[in-house]
């Protein structure tokens, strides 16, 4: 039970480290095509109040969701794209969206206003949305949180191991031992040593599981 269990751990682990990197190495690549095909211009926006949430690509975005920049920034821009859509979001001014026309050549220069609101419903379903933001971003760092229990149950789980098969391997050389002698009692010493560490190697394993468990479970709640 307990090598099955260990087996599904560094399953679990090496899934979840395999699709970090291969997430990282996928936006490389897709990053380098993008280079190389396309010359990047840049949209330059400024905002009053000095610092907004900014969203690009949809004309209604979830504001729950981390924004794609914060104000004052640079956005990248496709060669060919001759306007982009922006978004513009911050606690208690009216959220605006601005379809923008690029220089073709240069970058864009843009300073925008927002319009601050007293309406109340407004600004309470703002606060809704910043408040599911929140448990967004904690549950994300939950999930990367998790892969640090994991990968200590993991090591904590192969030592076990390993002190389960030196042990086996001192019983076996005590059974083989006609006599008690010297050599007995040295095998029998490090018998009960790697049966200790193994036990305790065994605990440390299921506590950091679950506390992995635990984490990925709130991060995927939270992510919600």
């Amino acid at each position: 039970m307990f090598k099955q269990t260990s087996i599904a751990i560094f399953i679990l682990l090496f899934a979840l480290l395999g699709n970090v990197f291969a997430q990282q190495d996928s936006l490389k690549k897709e990053s380098t095509k993008i280079t190389q095909k396309t010359k990047t211009r840049y949209l330059q926006i400024s905002t009053n109040p000095s610092t907004v949430d900014l969203y690009t690509g949809s004309i209604q975005p979830d504001f729950a969701n981390k924004p794609d920049y914060t104000s004052p920034a640079f956005i990248p821009v496709p060669e060919g794209e001759d306007s982009i859509i922006v978004s513009f979001f911050h606690l208690d001014y009216a959220d605006t969206t601005i379809n923008i026309a690029l220089s073709s050549k240069d970058t864009s220069f843009i300073i925008v206003a927002l319009r601050q609101t007293y309406d109340d419903e407004l600004i309470e379903a703002q606060q809704d949305m910043l408040k599911h933001r929140n448990r967004r971003n904690l549950g994300n760092f939950f999930k990367w949180a998790s892969i640090a229990p994991f990968a200590i149950s993991g090591i904590s789980a192969v030592t076990s191991l390993y002190n389960i098969s030196k042990a086996n391997d001192h019983k076996t050389a005590m059974e083989n031992t006609r006599f008690v002698n010297e050599k007995y009692n040295e095998h029998m010493r490090e018998f009960e040593d790697h049966r200790g560490s193994a036990k305790t190697a065994k605990t440390v394993s299921g506590i950091f599981l679950a506390t992995g468990l635990a984490l990925l479970t709130a991060g995927f709640v939270l992510s919600f």
